[in-house]
């Protein structure tokens, strides 16, 4: 049962989802040109992968308990439904909301919030993750605005117009993920009665969407660098991006979604892009603070915070 209980967990997908809020942490560090603090200080970035790494193995048994395993898998393989599944999903979301909740209020909030969606997504009476736009809907909320939100909030640190242009730009990221992640499962999705985009509209069509939704966040990620709210190294990130959109293009060609290996190829390449992006972020930032100089999002050519909390 504890291997089977691994394997739905989707431990791949995990350490994604874990890095969810860290980048909300460490966003709030750079838009305010914070000095990067020891490793002793970072120990609030181990609770944050804890918090939303133990729920997303809950939601991820839910999600297991509702379609059976069923099918082809993201992430993972597909293995047979331990019976009581729902309890250790259970369980799991009780607990992070406790330590959650125990550490901060705001990060308690928002992983009640992600916890609430996880039982609409799954649960058999509402079961989000078969309508077309309650599920994009639950994902977009979940992990394109809590999650980085809880890293956020539990840095302290006051928000800024180029947080909440952040947290836009997430939610693009991640509508179009969940999109990708759907559009080989077009048969699947109508065998168990979903009406999902795809089981609705087809696996081109949804594919149409998902590249829609990417060029959104190619686009405002790119404007935000030329304008100067984000360290314009990252515009090195556009030939990574626009892989990541040939590749779409060739996939959404492919009869009936083709197979979990196309969406595992556009997140690989989603994930080098966002790389790309964090290692010129970084690297600007490490750079500056190690001259001594304005750093992270106090040094940035605009959009700098009005009254930054730390930084020069």
């Amino acid at each position: 049962m504890i291997r089977a209980l691994w394997t739905l967990a989707r431990p791949k997908g995990m350490v994604l989802i874990a890095f969810l809020p860290m980048i909300g942490f460490g966003f709030a560090y750079w838009d305010h040109g914070c000095r990067i603090p020891g490793f002793g200080a970072l120990a609030p970035l181990g609770l944050l992968a804890t918090v939303w790494a133990v729920p997303h193995m809950g939601t991820m048994w839910l999600n297991a308990a509702l379609d059976r395993d069923e099918g082809q898998v993201l992430f993972g393989k597909s293995v047979p439904v331990p019976p009581g599944v729902e309890k250790y999903a259970y369980l799991t979301l009780a607990f992070s909301l406790v330590a959650a909740f125990v550490t901060d209020v705001g990060l308690g909030l928002c992983v009640l919030g992600c916890a609430m969606l996880s039982v609409l997504y799954s649960h058999p009476r509402t079961a989000w993750k078969g309508h077309a736009i309650l599920g994009p809907l639950a994902n977009a909320i979940g992990y394109g605005v809590l999650s980085p939100l809880g890293g956020f909030l539990l840095s302290d640190l006051p928000p800024t117009p180029r947080g909440a242009a952040t947290l836009a730009l997430s939610v693009t990221y991640i509508v179009a993920a969940y999109l990708a992640a759907q559009a080989f499962q077009e048969d699947e999705d109508r065998a168990r009665g979903y009406r999902t985009l795809v089981a609705l509209r087809g696996a081109r069509f949804t594919l149409d969407v998902t590249r829609a939704f990417l060029a959104l966040s190619v686009i405002l990620t790119l404007v935000l660098a030329a304008i100067g709210w984000y360290p314009r190294l990252v515009l090195l990130a556009a030939p990574a991006f626009l892989a990541a959109e040939r590749y779409l293009a060739r996939w959404r060609d492919v009869p009936g979604g083709g197979d979990g290996s196309w969406a595992a190829g556009f997140f690989v390449r989603m994930m080098i892009a966002g790389l790309v992006c964090i290692v010129a972020v970084s690297a600007d930032y490490g750079w500056s603070q190690l001259r001594g100089e304005p750093a992270g999002g106090v040094a940035t050519a605009s959009g700098r915070p009005a009254t930054p909390a730390c930084g020069g």
